[in-house]
């Protein structure tokens, strides 16, 4: 398994676990974020919204699974309950 697999793995779980501190080291400093709701973040801002969104959701659950590296790219599937 390479670096970058377990980088995801290793988000993910610490994801599950709340542990957003983890997450947070996860980002580089010159990280971006977009979705729908979050159009335009950079690295400060993905890491404040992983801290927004995990303190709210003290019952969530997550888990990844299909983690697929292609070069520095990677991809995961994943479920939030």
């Amino acid at each position: 398994m390479n670096a970058n697999h377990q980088l995801i793995e290793r988000f993910y779980t610490a994801f599950n676990a709340h542990d957003t501190a983890t997450m947070a080291a996860s980002y580089r400093d010159d990280a971006t974020f977009a979705d729908p709701v979050f159009p335009a973040l950079d690295a400060a801002g993905v890491r404040a919204m992983w801290t927004m969104l995990s303190g709210r959701a003290a019952d969530l659950t997550v888990q990844a699974s299909n983690i697929v590296i292609d070069g520095d790219r990677g991809t995961a599937h994943w479920v939030a309950r």
